[in-house]
């Protein structure tokens, strides 16, 4: 039985070393087919997105095999059209997808995904009452324990209604779908990958809105705490929990106790962004990126440290201490400017109108008038909403090098449960 396993193990290994080697053809260009989709799609070219798309539904459609394929073929164009605003096409995929689920012979999570593409549909249309019925059966979905053997489709089905309730100000239907979800999370609140501290924030900025402060806060202070407890002191859920409280306090008009936890996150970033940058710099890990993909791993931790410094600095504006906020707004306007190519960027563009508002606010009208004239240069070739998401950079199929198929393989060996190979230890 041992001889088996291990047998089995160096199987799956192989397989997933050698990949896509023995994976067919056509799957292969299935995958490449909805890649390039998704990312015309992030780009917002949505006629080379539709176009690809079809292309493979129609090749999906001639094999049995790519039944996953085409749906998520089908799924993407949905999506294209949604956010054209083409509602009537993405509405008729998603019924057809739906029904298909329906009337599936074996019971199939589909049919949760289909109601819940609807209901997101019709509430992006504001058809209210159409999307309330598509969220409660996609509830009643995750209540079928053939299906959903662990209760975290149900926790996340049901944050999505209470915040569905909550936008239309509903809040005591919105109330126990909220406490429903942090009941399932609690009972789970030492998993690594809990997202209690998340939605502890979410049931906060509910009584944030209904004027319950004292409540709010408790949450707010709770997720934080939580935060640093599971993800550690100085980790990205951490800064995030510590935006959150400091941005109740701001609007709570606590500017004191916002500013000390925007100087905390501010103090976070920078050290992970040092950290980061010198370790992606050392000259044997130069030796794993491309030049591009280098310069891209060490800009978004120094992006984190302008957003850090403009969240503090927006403090000092609301009170009107423009000589104080000045020096922040600056150090992010430098940093953008560095990090995303000088005047080439429409980020850098909106840092430069923000900075530039500043001065003027302190007396500094020439320097004003000079960055409104760089920006002005810029917003004429990317005008605001033209920036194109380059989420290619994520999407594209892993490089596979022999240095990365041998440490697939070596990995998969000693720890199969990472692969989810089915192989006991």
């Amino acid at each position: 039985m041992a001889q088996e396993q291990r047998r089995g193990r160096l199987s799956t290994a192989l397989r997933l070393a050698l990949y896509p080697a023995f994976e067919p053809v056509e799957r292969r260009r299935m995958q490449s087919l909805t890649i390039d989709a998704e990312n015309a799609r992030h780009s917002k070219n949505y006629a080379e997105a539709e176009k690809l798309y079809l292309t493979a539904i129609q090749e999906a459609q001639k094999s049995s095999d790519l039944a996953t394929h085409l749906h998520l073929a089908q799924h993407g164009l949905a999506q294209v059209y949604k956010e054209q605003g083409r509602y009537g096409e993405a509405e008729k995929i998603h019924w057809s997808l739906l029904r298909n689920a329906q009337d599936s012979p074996q019971p199939t999570t589909l049919v949760h995904a289909g109601h819940m593409s609807l209901a997101q549909l019709y509430q992006d249309q504001e058809k209210f009452g159409e999307a309330e019925q598509h969220y409660k059966a996609a509830l009643a979905e995750t209540e079928k324990l053939e299906l959903w053997p662990n209760r975290a489709p149900l926790a996340s089905t049901s944050i999505w209604v209470a915040k569905f309730y909550a936008s239309q100000r509903r809040y005591a239907e919105a109330e126990p779908h909220f406490r429903r979800t942090l009941e399932i999370l609690e009972s789970e609140e030492s998993r690594a990958d809990s997202y209690l501290p998340t939605h502890l924030a979410d049931f906060a900025k509910f009584y944030q809105d209904q004027g319950k402060n004292e409540a709010a806060e408790e949450l707010y202070l709770r997720a934080l705490a939580l935060s640093e407890k599971t993800h550690g002191p100085e980790s990205t859920m951490t800064v995030h929990a510590i935006y959150e409280l400091a941005g109740f306090y701001r609007a709570t008009g606590r500017y004191p106790k916002a500013e000390t936890n925007y100087r905390r996150a501010l103090a976070i970033v920078e050290k992970t962004a040092a950290l980061q940058t010198s370790l992606y710099t050392k000259r044997w890990s130069r030796l794993r990126w491309n030049r591009r993909t280098l310069q891209t791993l060490i800009e978004g931790p120094q992006l984190s440290v302008g957003a850090a410094l403009d969240r503090w600095a927006e403090v000092y504006e609301d009170q009107h201490k423009y000589a104080e906020a000045e020096p922040l707004r600056k150090r992010s306007l430098d940093i953008k400017e560095k990090a995303r190519g000088g005047t080439l960027h429409p980020t850098v563009a909106d840092a430069l109108e923000t900075y530039a508002a500043l001065l003027r606010h302190i007396g500094r009208g020439t320097e004003a008038a000079d960055l409104e004239a760089r920006a002005r240069s810029i917003r004429a070739k990317y005008p605001k909403g033209s920036y194109q998401c380059q989420l290619r950079a994520f999407t594209r199929p892993i490089r596979r090098t022999l240095r990365w198929r041998l440490s697939t393989f070596v990995n998969a060996v000693f720890h199969p449960s990472r692969f989810h190979t089915g192989q006991e230890r």
